[in-house]
């Protein structure tokens, strides 16, 4: 079955909009993975000691956070 010259301008257009989203969505990815990762540097909850002893607690976070 083959399509029609305008069934194929179609295509064409929806196939140049879903690139343009994709070119977006891969910038919003690399700006979020970079703040995600000086995010990490300084996250209190990945720094915090307690959160690596295998102690069981009520909320281990909660002496970690500011206050």
């Amino acid at each position: 079955m083959s399509i029609t010259a305008r069934e194929y301008e179609c295509l064409e257009q929806e196939n140049a909009v879903l690139r343009r989203e994709i070119g977006k969505l891969t910038e919003e990815l690399k700006h979020l993975s970079e703040a995600l990762k000086e995010h990490e540097k300084m996250c209190p909850l990945l720094l915090c000691p307690m959160n690596f002893v295998p102690v069981l607690r009520p909320d281990p976070v909660a002496g970690c956070l500011p206050r």
